[in-house]
Parts: structure tokens; C-alpha cells; sequence
């Protein structure tokens, strides 16, 4: 028996039927309310909202584990109202995040996946709701998932989400991360400062997010199982938020929810992570709400809720009205009466599959007893006896079968009336062709050519999946032959799997084999004609080569066909610089702008090209651009850089040194911001801060020549140890620096020999620099 599902490609919208069944059970439930608004007395209280990455709810203290140690949770369950059965709307971060906080199901706010997707501003968000009560809001996240582009950032004052791309040699957005000492010594800061006055705080953590790397002792402590070693030391983390509260006593005025978007399969049903199927291990999550109430504290609720339901309950908690477009429901009955929301079906579903690969998406929805999971082949799973869901019960139980089915159908196309329109939205240029160049797999297969196939289940597919994952990891670690033989085998068997293509692709750019790079992205770009990354790597590639007029035209032929989008003019303009042809780079960042007026990226680029041509009123015109991309995105990448450059040129050497400082301490991969910082000490007579600055420039970039022939210099001027800086130098010209920079190691050793008593090496140099100086002078 298969499942009728609706037409539609994607399903949004509010749940007119439940929310109807949910009015009348809140005029049942009225005391409940009652009690509950007595006990806050009309007070301001605070909010801290937890959120933990990928956290089971099996594989924490007070839900049930034997093994982990996790005091602090277990406290939060101690002082608060635990939820047995929380269930994740979706095991994917942003989608889930954007759930938990707008409390609408992702058929309504259309955020499917991570990356390319942007929360509508249209929502809700609960910062918002606070904010516009005065609450003054603050967000704390652990993972570039969750970066403020994405659109999660609505309401909040504060939102730290500062992420170095520059730190990582391959990525996905799963892999750039902050751990959580790093995040909770920010939140406390933030937290100092807020003893007085009401606030809104988010705190997401996303260690047990693979890779799977606790610190000591956890690591020690758990060597067999490195992902609860992830969560003890998450734990430990929020001991030190939990003390801090404690200490200056602000758990008294606090209402905090504890919560994980997603769990983690760990290996159950062969998917080792999450995110491409809707079982137990990677829904059942942690829902724990404590408050000051010695009333409601250590109660625990087992009926099945959601977290599409932490929205409205917080909300109902701090007395602020619940949003219109609301689809969970307010749990604060259930903290006096468990088993308040029975009768519920909790919706899940994931269109990573989908997506990523063409292949189907699931659905499940469950009533606390039974599970259905629609796909291809639905399953049934009775959760009470077979928690491991192994068995399917769609032929032997036909009537709950036909039942939930008829409900999930109402479910969904209630939950599709009045969605909201998100397209597939692209990241700033800048951060698109980075990310790019990292070898980032972040789009999607066109979900309109899918419509009318029969899509592959996904369930039949993990074997693919799981080769793919594991060979990308292996050619990312440099086993290049191995993980070349594993796509190609998954290519053999299915060559219409575009992300596979596009593996191969970044395989073979780290094994520098451009030519087959180049083919690889565009057989993926076949499928994928949209793929705005493959196009990015395949210029790349081509300027790897030395071919720029290949990758100029192969971006204007791809443009001319009518893909692409103005962005890629940002791309086509950075080919110009990377070549010196400034006007043609001014030229084409021109166009990115005419297409999109807002584009930061484009007014940061051309300030950067006005800063390096010094023609006459060129700084005037670079200050005019950084303005412009400060004013629609402060945050974007080297725009803080380029500014300091400006100051730097403007003899604003103070500010300069500032600048510099803050982007380094945001960035500390940023070398050229070090050799830049040292060069400003330079200009006001700070040569030990410059001496160190350099030495710090050589640690960071141990290929970076000219920071060498600098620390030379600065041996020369202080008139000591001659024969290190002459090492220096000859190392710096060992790497090979630039034309223009060529001269000056000669000239140096010149200097250096004649110092020592060498006169013909001194001579030979000299006579070498003037070579190299007429040479670099003919290519300009």
C-alpha cells in the first residue's frame, strides 16, 4: 500500500486543523494556564535558550544513560520539567533552528537544508517578540550554519557568529566550528554585563557535532565512544554557564530552556550521522525547562511534543503574545498537567536526500505509539515494542497503517496552506568564491526536473552515500588513487549523482590535476546547470593553469546561456585582478553592482582595486566604496582589512593599528594583516612590536617571502647578527617573491656581505638586484 501524497514539489503553511483542536484544549486546560501566570506574577523574567548540535536524548544522565556523565544537564532536569519525548521537526541544523524559533514547521518557512536557504524575514523570530518588549537579545552560535547571513539573526543586538574560513583546508558548513569554552567565555562576558535589566540569550553549542574530538580528560574518559566524550564536555561547558547564574544570582529571575535540535545515528540503520534519514536516533531529542518554581521543578511530561513547540511555550512563559503564524503549541499546561497535548501527530522530514542527490525525500509523522515514515517503500514502526524501528508493520498493521496515513495527508496539506515563498538564496560573493576554493558541496539538484519521476529511496541508497562520504574524507586526507577509484566506481553505477562529479572534482584540484578537475565540474554542472559553485571552480581551475582567457570566456559562455546571476561577475572581476587589469576589474565589479545595488562584496572589491592603483583620486573613491559595504554589511569578510589599508594610506596609522589588531584577532591566519600591522609599527617608530609582529607573520605563513626580508632589515638597523639575516634573506628569495619584490632580497645580501668584509659577494648581489630591478621595471 503506498501513501498518497500531495502534488506539490514543497508543502508549507499553517495548521489550520490542529490549531483549532489546540484552541479547545487550551480553553480545557485554562487552569493550568492560571497556575502558571500566578506563579510569575506579572514579573519580567530572563530567558536563556540552550541549544545543543546533535544531541540524542539517549545519550544523556537523566534521560536514561548509564555511561555519560552530565551533571549539569541532569541538573537542569532537577530544577525543571523534562520532556521524555521531544521530537525534531527535521535532523538539519538550520532548518531546525529555524523551527525551534519561529515555531513554524519547515513546510511553512521553507528552510529545507543548510546552506542556500535564508529564514524569511517575514517570520517571527523569538528574538524578535522579545525584543519588541524591551528584552534586550543576544545570540552565541558554534557553527557557520548558524551564521547571521542565513537570516537567523532577526531580533538580536548581539549575534556572535564571527567565523575564519582561512582556518580551514576543506569544509563543509558541518566542519566550521568554534568549540564551547570559546562560546560560553563569550556568552559570560555578555552576561557580566547584564546583571541588571531583562534579557533574551541564545546559546547553541555543537560539539558532538562529528568530527567526533573531545578535549582531556573526556577524551581519556571515553575512548570508546569519542561522541560521548563530546557530550561530557559539552556538559562541563555549561556547568561553568550554570555557576556563573549560581553565583551572581541570576537563576532566581531565569526561565531556561534546554533543548537539542537533532540527535545522531551513530551508526544505526548504516547512516553514521544524521540528516539523511527520520529515525528515532537522530529526532528523539532533549527538552528540559527549568524555572525558579520549587512548584515545577523535577516534574517529568511523557507525552510526545516537538520543537516547534518551544516558540510558543517560551513565549506564554515571559507573558508575550504568541505570533499569528504559530503552528506548535504552548506547552505550559503540560508543566501541570502531563499528558495535556496527547492526541498529536509530530512531523519530521528531511530533503537532503532530495537535494543533494535527486533521490526521494522522507516524511514521518508519529502519535507517540506508532511511527510512519513515508517514502518510496513506506515503513510502520510500533516504537513501544520495536524502539529500533527494525521491524515494519505497513502490511501487518493495515488500519493504523491507513489511519495515520490519512492524517499525515491532512497534516501536510494543512501545514502547506499559506507557506512562504524562499528561494534558494546565495551567500555574499566573497564568501561564495572562498568557500568555493575550500571545496565546499553546498548545491542542490534542480527539485523541478524531478517532478513526475520516480525518485530512488534513500533506504537502497546508503551504501552510495556512505562511499561517497567516506571517499571524500579519504581524499581530503591525501589518498588521492583510493578516493579517486571509489567515485569513479559510484559513477559507474550511477553517473547521474552530481555531488559525485563535483568530489571528484575537488579530488582532483587538491591533487592539482586541473584538467581532469575541470572535466569532473563540468559533467556536474550537466546535471546541475545551476551550480553556481561548479562554475566557480572551473575558472578556478583554469587560472591554476595560467589559462584566464579560458576561464573569462568559459563564465561569459555559461552567462550568455542564461545561467548565473550578476554574482558572477564579482567572480569575473577578481580573474582581472588576479592579472592586473584593473580597469577590466573595475569593469566587471561595476556590473555586479548594476545587477545587485546591495552587493557588499562588490562595492569591498573595487575599494580593494582603488587601493592598490593610487591613481589620483582613487582613495577618495575606495573610501566611498568601503562606506557603502559597511553600511549594508559591516561583518563581510576583509572589509575591516581593506579599511585599515586605507588608514594605513592616509597616515591614520592609529587607527590603522586598531583595525589591524581587531581583524587579526578575529582572523589569526590573517598573515598579510600581521605583516601589514608591522609595517604601520614601523611608520611610528615601534620596531620591537614590529620585530615581533614579523616573527608572528613568519609562524603563521612560513611562505610568505617578503615578511623575511623585512625581519633582515630590522637586523641591519639594530647592526646585529649579520649572518641570521643573511639566512633570512636568503630564505625569503628561496620561496620565490614576486618581481617587485625580488630586487630588494639582492640589494639586502648586497648590504649584508658588505657588512661582513665580503665585497664580491656584495658586489655580485648588487649587480643582481639591479638585474631584477630592470626586469620588474619592464613588466609593469
Amino acid at each position: 500500500m503506498r501513501l498518497p501524497l500531495p502534488n506539490k514539489a514543497v508543502i508549507g503553511g499553517g495548521l489550520a486543523v490542529l490549531l483549532a483542536a489546540a484552541a479547545v484544549v487550551f480553553l480545557v486546560l485554562k487552569p493550568g494556564r492560571a497556575d502558571f501566570a500566578r506563579l510569575r506574577a506579572s514579573r519580567d523574567f530572563n530567558v536563556i535558550l540552550i541549544t545543543v548540535d546533535t544531541l540524542r536524548a539517549d545519550k544523556v544522565g537523566c534521560y536514561g544513560n548509564p555511561v555519560v556523565r552530565t551533571p549539569t544537564m541532569d541538573a537542569f532536569a532537577a530544577g525543571g520539567v523534562r520532556f521524555e519525548n521531544c521530537i525534531s521537526q527535521t535532523p538539519l541544523t538550520l532548518p531546525s533552528h529555524t523551527t525551534i524559533m519561529t515555531g513554524t514547521l519547515p513546510p511553512f518557512h521553507g528552510v529545507r537544508d543548510n546552506g542556500g536557504f535564508i529564514v524569511p524575514s517575514e517570520l517571527v523570530t523569538m528574538a524578535e517578540a522579545f525584543k519588541a518588549r524591551g528584552y534586550d537579545t543576544a545570540a552565541f552560535v558554534a557553527a557557520s550554519v548558524l551564521d547571521s547571513k542565513w537570516g537567523l539573526g532577526q531580533g538580536f543586538a548581539t549575534y556572535f557568529d564571527k567565523f575564519d574560513l582561512s582556518r580551514f583546508e576543506k569544509i563543509s558548513l558541518g566542519e566550521v566550528q568554534r568549540p564551547a569554552n570559546e562560546v560560553i567565555d563569550e556568552a559570560l562576558g555578555w552576561l557580566e554585563k547584564k546583571k541588571d535589566g531583562k534579557f533574551f540569550a541564545w546559546i547553541h553549542l555543537y560539539d558532538p557535532h562529528t568530527p567526533y574530538a573531545p578535549p582531556e580528560p573526556f577524551k581519556s574518559e571515553y575512548p570508546n565512544s569519542p561522541y560521548l566524550g563530546e557530550v561530557a564536555y559539552t556538559d562541563s561547558q555549561l556547568a561553568r554557564l550554570w555557576d556563573f547564574l549560581d553565583r551572581n544570582g541570576l537563576r532566581d529571575n531565569l526561565f531556561l530552556v534546554f533543548a537539542a535540535d537533532h540527535g545522531e545515528s551513530l551508526g544505526e540503520h548504516q547512516e553514521s550521522t544524521h540528516g539523511f534519514f527520520v529515525y528515532q536516533a537522530a529526532l528523539h531529542v532533549p527538552l528540559i525547562i527549568t524555572t525558579p518554581f520549587p512548584e515545577l521543578q523535577g516534574r517529568t511530561s511523557p507525552e510526545m511534543v516537538g520543537l516547534v513547540d518551544v516558540m510558543p511555550t517560551v513565549c506564554e512563559m515571559a507573558g508575550i503574545p504568541i505570533p499569528a503564524e504559530v503552528q506548535g503549541r504552548s506547552l505550559v499546561p503540560s508543566f501541570f498537567s502531563p499528558g495535556a497535548a496527547a492526541d498529536r501527530l509530530a512531523y519530521s522530514e528531511t530533503f537532503y536526500p532530495r537535494y543533494h542527490y535527486g533521490w526521494s525525500d522522507l516524511r514521518s509523522v508519529q502519535d507517540g505509539r506508532f511511527k510512519l515514515i513515508i517514502a518510496p517503500v513506506p515503513e510502520l514502526y510500533d516504537l513501544d515494542r520495536d524502539p529500533g524501528e527494525e521491524k515494519n508493520l505497513v502490511y501487518l498493521e493495515k488500519k493504523v497503517f491507513d489511519d495515520l496515513s490519512a492524517r499525515a495527508v491532512v497534516l501536510m496539506e494543512e501545514a502547506g496552506r499559506n507557506a512562504l515563498e524562499v528561494d534558494l538564496k546565495k551567500v555574499d560573493e566573497e564568501t561564495r568564491e572562498k568557500l568555493a576554493a575550500l571545496g565546499y558541496v553546498g548545491s542542490f539538484t534542480d527539485s523541478s526536473k524531478l517532478q513526475g519521476k520516480k525518485l530512488a529511496n534513500p533506504k537502497d541508497k546508503i551504501g552510495v552515500f556512505n562511499a561517497l562520504s567516506k571517499a571524500r574524507e579519504t581524499g581530503m586526507e591525501g589518498n588521492i588513487d583510493e578516493a579517486v577509484r571509489t567515485i569513479e566506481a559510484i559513477i559507474k553505477e550511477d553517473p547521474t549523482i552530481a555531488d559525485a562529479h563535483f568530489s571528484l572534482g575537488n579530488i582532483f584540484t587538491k591533487a592539482r590535476r586541473f584538467e581532469e578537475a575541470v572535466e569532473s565540474f563540468k559533467t556536474s554542472l550537466e546535471i546541475k546547470p545551476d551550480d553556481s559553485f561548479a562554475v566557480i571552480n572551473i575558472a578556478n581551475a583554469y587560472q591554476a593553469m595560467g589559462r584566464y582567457d579560458e576561464a573569462e570566456k568559459y563564465v561569459l559562455d555559461y552567462m550568455a546561456k542564461g545561467f548565473g546571476d550578476s554574482q558572477l561577475f564579482f567572480l569575473l572581476g577578481n580573474l582581472m585582478v588576479h592579472q592586473n587589469k584593473t580597469d577590466k576589474a573595475v569593469s566587471y565589479f561595476e556590473k555586479c553592482l548594476d545587477g545587485n545595488p546591495r552587493s557588499a562584496s562588490a562595492h569591498n572589491a573595487l575599494a580593494a582595486v582603488y587601493l592598490n592603483r593610487e591613481s589620483s583620486g582613487d582613495l577618495s573613491r575606495a573610501e566611498e566604496h568601503l562606506n557603502a559595504a559597511s553600511a549594508i554589511n559591516s561583518t563581510l569578510m576583509s572589509l575591516r582589512y581593506n579599511t585599515a589599508q586605507l588608514r594605513e594610506k592616509q597616515n591614520r596609522l592609529a587607527e590603522a593599528a586598531d583595525l589591524y589588531i581587531q581583524e587579526i584577532q578575529d582572523a589569526p591566519k590573517s598573515f598579510k594583516a600581521l605583516f601589514n600591522l608591522s609595517r604601520v609599527y614601523r611608520l611610528m617608530g615601534r620596531e620591537d612590536e614590529e620585530f615581533d609582529t614579523l616573527q608572528k607573520t613568519i609562524e603563521t605563513e612560513p611562505e610568505f617571502p617578503i615578511a623575511y626580508f623585512y625581519l633582515a632589515r630590522i637586523r641591519i638597523r639594530r647592526g646585529q647578527n649579520f649572518e641570521e639575516a643573511i639566512a633570512l634573506v636568503k630564505k625569503g628569495i628561496e620561496l620565490k617573491p614576486s618581481p617587485a619584490d625580488l630586487p630588494l632580497g639582492y640589494f639586502l645580501l648586497a648590504d649584508l656581505y658588505n657588512r661582513v668584509g665580503d665585497n664580491a659577494r656584495s658586489e655580485e648581489y648588487a649587480r643582481m638586484g639591479q638585474a631584477a630591478a630592470a626586469a620588474a621595471s619592464k613588466q609593469k
